[in-house]
């Protein structure tokens, strides 16, 4: 079955389309890459953002890693680590995340991590969950905190700057 002239062009305009709203999808929703890196990255990234995230995951935390993973983030907060910064604080369980925000009178929202994740694709970002030891490693946009199995020892700090 040979197509029409007609049905070509329209067959043509749609493919276009299609190929061109894959572009605008990629070119407006698609994410830097965040690869593991030596900090440097995160904290430039740090010192010259007006934003900082603190992302708190407990999703699979036993609740001493629970109390931990929520008083590392006022400990990092209350010491003045991101002073002058408008901070954004999601905080996630096996039910969604919890979004609230410095800024503008502390609206609140609920998500997903995915969205939570996707909240902080512009801005520098401390990822704090459990994990089998405590440790952290470093990504270009993000810092992540890992609070060990019942190793919780009532301190958690970032250096104030690279190095």
């Amino acid at each position: 079955m040979a197509l029409s002239e007609k049905q070509k062009q329209a067959l043509f305009a749609i493919l276009a389309m299609a190929a061109l709203g894959a572009a605008a999808f990629v070119f407006f929703f698609a994410q830097e890459p965040d690869f593991p890196s030596d900090g440097s990255e995160f904290y430039h990234r740090l010192a010259s953002s007006g934003r900082v995230g603190f992302l708190y995951d407990v999703r699979g935390a036993d609740e001493r890693q629970i109390q931990g993973i929520y008083q590392c983030g006022v400990d990092i907060i209350s010491r003045g680590r991101v002073a002058g910064k408008v901070v954004e604080n999601i905080a996630c369980d096996e039910g969604g995340c919890l979004f609230a925000s410095s800024e503008g009178g502390n609206r609140t929202s609920i998500m997903t991590f995915e969205q939570a994740i996707r909240r902080f694709s512009d801005a520098p970002y401390i990822l704090i969950k459990g994990g089998e030891r405590p440790s952290y490693q470093f990504f270009k946009r993000h810092m992540e905190i890992y609070i060990g199995k019942g190793e919780w020892n009532g301190s958690c700090d970032i250096s104030a700057k690279e190095g």
